[in-house]
C-alpha cells in the first residue's frame, strides 16, 4: 500500500466562446455588463399637477393671510386714537377706554390671529405637498416654488400686518 495520493485530474479551462461552450457541454458565459441607459435610470415623470396644487395652496395662504393681516393691522392701528401722548410716548389706559375701543380691539385680535392661522395651515399643506412633488418628480419646479413660498410667507403676512397698522394709525399720528 502506498501512501501517495493519486494524481490530480487535469483541470479543464472553461470555454471562451459560445461555440466552444456548446460543444463541450458548458453553459454559455455571462454576457458582459452593460451600464443602464439614461431612460432606464430616470424616474418616470408624472403629471405636474401635484406640484402646481402645492404652489397654488401656498400662494393662497399668503394672499388670504395678507388680506386678513392688513385688515387686522388697520383695526390695531386705529386704536391710536385712544392713546394719550406724554413725554413722546403713547400710552393707553384700559380703564378709560370706551366700549367701541374694546370692540375694535377684539376685531383686531380676531383678524390678526385668523390671518396667521389661515397662512399657517395653507403653508403647511403647500410645504408638505411641495416636498412630495419635488421628491416624486411630479411638478418638481412648482413643488420647490411652493416650499419657498411656504417658508417666506410668514414674513410677508407680518409685513402686511405692519403696513395695515401704519395705515390705521396714520390719521391719528401727530
Amino acid at each position: 500500500m502506498s501512501s501517495t495520493p493519486p494524481p490530480p485530474e487535469p483541470y479543464n479551462t472553461p470555454p471562451t466562446t459560445r461555440a466552444e461552450a456548446a460543444q463541450s457541454g458548458y453553459s454559455a458565459p455571462p454576457a458582459a455588463y452593460a451600464a443602464p441607459t439614461p431612460a432606464e435610470t430616470s424616474r418616470p415623470t408624472g403629471s405636474t399637477r401635484l406640484g402646481l396644487i402645492a404652489f397654488v395652496v401656498s400662494l393662497l395662504g399668503i394672499v388670504i393671510g395678507a388680506i386678513l393681516a392688513t385688515l387686522g393691522g388697520i383695526q390695531s392701528g386705529s386704536l391710536a386714537q385712544f392713546a394719550e401722548y406724554s413725554n413722546g410716548t403713547a400710552t393707553i389706559d384700559p380703564e378709560t377706554l370706551p366700549p367701541t375701543a374694546n370692540q375694535i380691539a377684539i376685531a383686531a385680535g380676531a383678524l390678526s390671529v385668523s390671518a396667521f392661522l389661515v397662512w399657517g395651515v395653507l403653508a403647511l399643506w403647500g410645504f408638505i405637498q411641495g416636498i412630495i412633488a419635488a421628491v416624486k418628480n411630479r411638478g418638481r419646479g412648482w413643488g420647490i416654488a411652493a416650499i419657498i413660498l411656504a417658508v417666506i410667507g410668514g414674513g410677508i403676512v407680518f409685513g402686511f400686518f405692519l403696513l395695515g397698522a401704519t395705515i390705521g394709525a396714520a390719521p391719528y399720528a401727530s
